[in-house]
C-alpha cells in the first residue's frame, strides 16, 4: 500500500493499516451509535477492504452484534477501543475515525440520523472550548 495510515486500539494490542482513500465519512447520531460509542455521534469512515490489512492482533478482535438490528461493534477486549469492522460480504470496512493515527483524506462528512441527535449535542460548536481541563 502506498499512501497509507496506521491505526490501533488505545492499548496497542490491535493494529491495522489502510489506504488513505475513503468512500464515505458519516457522523451518525442514531440512538444505537450514541450508546455504542458513549458519545453524541459515531465518526466512521468507509473504504474497500482491498486497501486494508490487520498488522497486529486480528485474532483478538471481539464483535458485539445487536440482535434484530443491522448494528455491530468490533473492539479490543483489553481496552475496549473500537476497531475496524469488515462488512458481512467482505467488500468494505468501517473504520472508527478516532482509531487512526493520522489525518485521513476524506470525502465531505455527512451527518446522519440527525432527528435522533440529543439536544445537548445540538449546539456543540457554540460551547466554550479549552485546550485542556479548564481551571475552576
Amino acid at each position: 500500500m502506498t499512501n497509507t495510515l496506521s491505526g490501533s486500539c488505545l492499548c496497542g494490542e490491535i493494529a491495522f493499516e489502510i489506504e488513505n482513500q475513503f468512500d464515505n465519512f458519516y457522523f451518525c447520531s442514531c440512538a444505537q451509535c450514541r450508546q455504542i460509542t458513549g458519545s453524541a455521534f459515531a465518526s466512521n469512515l468507509f473504504a474497500k477492504t482491498t486497501g486494508f490489512r490487520w498488522t497486529k492482533g486480528e485474532e483478538k478482535v471481539k464483535r458485539f452484534k445487536l440482535p434484530n438490528r443491522d448494528i455491530a461493534k468490533t473492539f479490543c477486549p483489553n481496552c475496549g477501543s473500537g476497531v475496524p469492522k469488515i462488512s458481512a460480504d467482505g467488500q468494505s470496512v468501517m473504520v472508527p475515525a478516532g482509531a487512526l493515527n493520522g489525518e485521513p483524506q476524506m470525502p465531505l462528512p455527512k451527518r446522519i440520523f440527525q432527528r435522533e441527535r440529543p439536544n445537548w449535542a445540538t449546539y456543540y460548536e457554540a460551547y466554550d472550548a479549552f485546550e485542556r481541563f479548564p481551571l475552576r
